[in-house]
């Protein structure tokens, strides 16, 4: 069934690790920095405030659905620019505070030992919508090919952010078994594309009743390794 597939290409978030409490755990980290070294900010936002008023700021344009780290630069410069701060500073800085914290993910306990074995067999590579960075989160040595949202100035599930992966890849879209937890973005977007699909729900949701059921769904890394024995 997966007989053409030569490259496995993986969602990041909640698809390798467990997305929001790294999020928070980064926010945490950010919003004690601010308040050590730019405090007229946390003066004014308690931590819930903070991210209601980073959301509402992250609606006003639409590159920000796509770009999360122009966002959350341009609003720490904003922040810092409505509190009498010098705006670029405390972009440059927050920023940096925040994207080593975003970095310092948990994986589930099947991700490594499965992508070491599955590297044996497959190309591998990665495709988000967030900000993740391969290299920073421990990837680097598994993963040959990592495409991001701001990349290509598309999200998912847009076609085309699957179509620069496979030329990345160099390899036609039915060479690629795409696995994620989203059941629009990663699944349906990726059959769209033309990809082989795998949905991976790990927390036991139901499916969409208004999507196209999926073809193959798995728990974990484990399930997908079994999955590709019967190939």
């Amino acid at each position: 069934m997966f007989s053409q597939v030569s490259v496995i290409a993986f969602d990041l978030d909640d698809t390798l690790w467990p997305c929001m409490p790294t999020i928070h755990r980064a926010e945490e980290i950010l919003y004690q920095w601010l308040t050590r070294y730019y405090p007229r900010i946390t003066h004014n936002f308690d931590p819930e405030q903070m991210i209601a008023y980073r959301r509402e700021f992250s609606a006003r344009e639409a590159r920000y659905a796509i770009d999360m780290t122009a966002m959350r630069r341009d609003f720490l410069h904003h922040l810092g620019e409505i509190h009498d701060y010098d705006g670029q500073q405390v972009a440059s800085q927050g920023f940096d505070v925040f994207f080593i914290a975003r970095q310092q993910v948990e994986f589930y306990d099947d991700v490594m030992p499965c992508l070491q074995r599955l590297k044996q067999k497959f190309r591998l590579g990665t495709l988000t919508n967030g900000n993740a960075s391969v290299q920073h989160v421990g990837l680097g040595d598994l993963i040959e090919h990592a495409v991001g949202a701001s990349d290509v100035m598309r999200a998912k599930p847009d076609p085309l952010i699957y179509q620069h992966l496979a030329q990345r890849f160099e390899v036609q879209p039915e060479e690629i078994l795409y696995v994620g937890d989203h059941p629009h973005y990663d699944v349906v977007g990726s059959v769209n594309a033309g990809f082989h699909a795998v949905w991976i729900n790990r927390e036991r949701m139901e499916w969409p009743a208004d999507l196209p059921q999926p073809t193959y769904q798995v728990s974990d890394l484990h399930q997908l390794e079994a999955l590709l024995e019967g190939r």
